[in-house]
């Protein structure tokens, strides 16, 4: 059987209308296409020798070039407008953007190099094998390398998380919030959605303008002048709703609503980086007016609008580079400042915004001391205390031959256990009873206060023709009028 041939490439004037292979949008009847001619497997040769019949799918140009541009190293591309079918018979005009585009594609490729064919690893032989049995080298190296990075290198364009129809429509939603935490937690909420493999330098890089480096020579005038021709419009019409709504963008996505009926498009936030780059590299008008022209046939008006607005850097969310970065982590502001996005990007996906604390070596390995509580302390030095004044009235009691100490001078603890054998040992009779020695006080048991005569103080009652001052005997004001007016115990 006869093995497939390479692709051939072809361009002619659309003779009737079709459909791009690529963007699914129409080929206008006229309009400049350039095919690719396949085998077509799906028609069987009559003779089985043969190689089946040729098909041809058709695209928009920059459709094309954009398929070639990443199409892989050994995939068969333009290297020369030679090798495209039909291509004297287009005008000068329609062959030099083709022929630059060629140049573009042959200039990358170069640099990427030629592609160079998989080898089959060779088996490793083993350190048994090899007799060794000590630590190699390159053992060694790879112990003392750190950990990769959980970054991914590539994301899906087709991902909904990497859809631009995603971005307009969170764009929208930080716009409705008011509240600053509320646009942070919505950032937060779509970071935590199941599933999600969205390109976070993409999504930060364009709701965060100033991390747009890059310069893009196209003024106010320009955009309103181009578009004006985009849409055959009157300049001056455009002109008019910019002057009333002060919004270059929103005059022009209006404007745009009013004369292209799009769905939404199926742009991946990488295409449209792909776009702006492109765009970037522009400086002749007619090659910018091209451009801008390629997007306002392929996006819905509110998409054109928020596009105008990345190429303008003013995304009117509301929301700037604190409030954004808040929604990735706390922390990721303060990061963005000393070292840039990038390192922002980097600390999400691998996990290391919270930094671990080294834990102090003393404290390690000392003994954990037991916590007690303050009534536990106090209840220890009440017993210490107690025990002082016991040993110190056996003492006493020795001393006398068993006597109680009836002099003038009475220790604190002594009359302390008076006071409570006279208050709490009363017999019905009204005798009270009398101890050899000193009773230990009750945990917990406080004295009434004695008075300079030795006699035992009467609580104080407020009168009841005035009314209590709330800080008592602590009130701290030496008002004549607060004193009188207030009752206040004697001090």
């Amino acid at each position: 059987m006869a093995t497939s041939a390479p692709p051939r490439f072809c361009t002619d004037y659309s003779k009737r209308v079709s459909k791009c292979q690529k963007c699914k949008m129409q080929l206008e009847k006229g309009i400049l296409r350039l095919g690719k001619i396949i085998p077509n497997f799906f028609l069987a040769a009559k003779d089985p020798s043969k190689p089946p019949p040729d098909m041809k799918q058709y695209f928009h140009k920059n459709c094309l070039f954009e398929m070639l541009f990443k199409a892989r190293p050994t995939t068969k591309v333009i290297d020369d407008t030679e090798e495209i079918e039909g291509f004297e018979d287009l005008n000068a005009e329609d062959q030099d953007e083709i022929k630059k585009l060629v140049d573009e594609l042959v200039e990358k490729r170069s640099k990427d190099g030629p592609a160079e064919p998989k080898k089959t690893p060779a088996k490793k032989k083993t350190d048994e094998e090899k007799g060794e049995v000590a630590e190699t080298p390159s053992r060694k190296r790879k112990a003392e390398e750190p950990a990769k990075s959980k970054r991914p290198t590539e994301f899906n364009e087709e991902s909904d998380f990497n859809s631009f129809y995603k971005f307009v429509k969170v764009c929208n939603v930080l716009k409705e919030i008011s509240s600053k935490s509320e646009k942070s937690a919505a950032i937060t909420s779509l970071l935590q959605k199941k599933g999600f493999d969205g390109d976070l330098m993409l999504w930060l890089t364009f709701l965060i303008r100033e991390s747009d480096k890059r310069n893009y020579n196209v003024s106010d005038e320009t955009l309103i002048a181009n578009f004006a021709k985009i849409l055959d419009m009157d300049q001056a019409k455009i002109q008019k709703y910019v002057n009333k709504s002060k919004d270059v963008a929103m005059s022009i996505s209006h404007a745009h609503e009013k004369k292209v009926t799009n769905e939404k498009s199926n742009w991946s936030l990488q295409k449209v980086d792909r776009y702006l780059e492109k765009l970037e590299k522009l400086e002749d008008e007619d090659a910018i007016l091209s451009h801008l022209k390629f997007a306002a046939k392929r996006f819905r008006h509110d998409e054109l609008e928020v596009l105008i607005r990345l190429i303008r850097k003013e995304l009117d969310t509301g929301a700037d580079a604190s409030v954004i970065l808040k929604g990735v982590h706390s922390k990721a502001p303060t990061v963005f400042e000393a070292d840039g996005l990038d390192n922002v990007v980097d600390k999400y996906y691998n996990n290391n915004f919270e930094e671990p604390k080294k834990a102090d070596s003393k404290k390690k390995f000392e003994a954990p001391k037991s916590k007690k509580s303050r009534r536990q302390q106090e209840s220890d030095d009440s017993d210490g205390e107690e025990s002082e004044e016991e040993e110190m009235s056996d003492s006493e009691s020795e001393d006398e031959n068993g006597s109680d100490s009836e002099s003038g001078e009475e220790n604190i603890s002594g009359s302390d256990s008076d006071d409570v054998s006279e208050i709490s040992s009363d017999d019905e009779d009204g005798s009270p009873k009398k101890e050899n020695s000193p009773k230990k006080l009750a945990r917990g048991t406080r004295t009434r206060p004695r008075g300079n005569d030795g006699n035992i103080k009467k609580k104080e009652e407020c009168p009841p023709d005035m009314e209590a001052c709330r800080y008592g005997e602590k009130c701290y004001r030496k008002n004549k009028d607060h004193l009188e007016e207030y009752w206040h115990p004697s001090r």
